[in-house]
């Protein structure tokens, strides 16, 4: 039983340092991601056109904390079964652990990061748009009123209706002074947030 103990311990420190050797935080946005994915055939066109707003991209820690939870999962079995003296109940356990191993597998192996971070990379493109036309509706009202405005109802009416605004993209919120304003926005399939600041244009920041 020790050696088998000992063996786990090992087979459980080299998984989980491949697991960190291949998560390097792959995150949407500013960060960069690793692309880790082999398997994909299907093109960007059409994963954005999977349902309404397109198909949802999860955060990157979603992928991460999957990984590292179905490792401590598996070999939380694998040390269980060891403890087990009943030889069925032992199998058991042991059959069970190869369900968290498979999702290690292709958390790791088999996901296409590249094409998520692609997919991220079209929704905030358009969470940026929409921030264009707000800002170039900020522009129009400035330049009649001598200030910004925070009302989107308000900012409707400069944007020949609700056509500036995306159907997809939630505007989180806008804060205005007289002389500067500000927004946040984030399409609804995107786990980023789009910011907009009148004085340094745009930048994304993880959600």
């Amino acid at each position: 039983m020790l050696k088998r103990f000992i063996l786990t311990g090992f087979l459980f420190i080299f998984f989980m340092s491949l697991s960190l050797l291949k998560q390097e935080e792959p995150a949407w946005g500013q960060s960069n991601i690793s692309t880790w994915g082999i398997f994909s055939s299907i093109h960007l066109s059409a994963d954005v056109s999977k349902g309404e707003c397109g198909e949802k991209v999860q955060p990157a820690e979603y992928f991460s904390n999957a990984s590292l939870y179905s490792l401590i999962a598996a070999f939380g079995l694998v040390f269980a079964g060891i403890f087990i003296d009943k030889k069925v109940l032992k199998l058991g356990v042991w059959a069970l652990s190869v369900i968290p191993f498979i999702f290690w597998i292709y958390i790791n192996y088999f996901v296409d990061y590249e094409r998520i971070k692609r997919l991220a990379f079209t929704y905030d493109a358009i969470a940026e748009n929409t921030l264009a036309n707000i800002a170039e509706a900020q522009d129009r009202y400035k330049s009649e009123q001598d200030t910004f405005i925070k009302d989107l109802g308000q900012l409707y009416s400069h944007m020949a209706g609700s056509h500036g605004i995306d159907e997809c993209v939630e505007i989180l919120k806008i804060e205005a002074e007289w002389n500067h304003w500000s927004a946040q926005a984030r399409h609804v399939s995107s786990p980023d947030i789009v910011i907009w600041d009148s004085r340094t244009g745009s930048s994304l920041k993880k959600g």
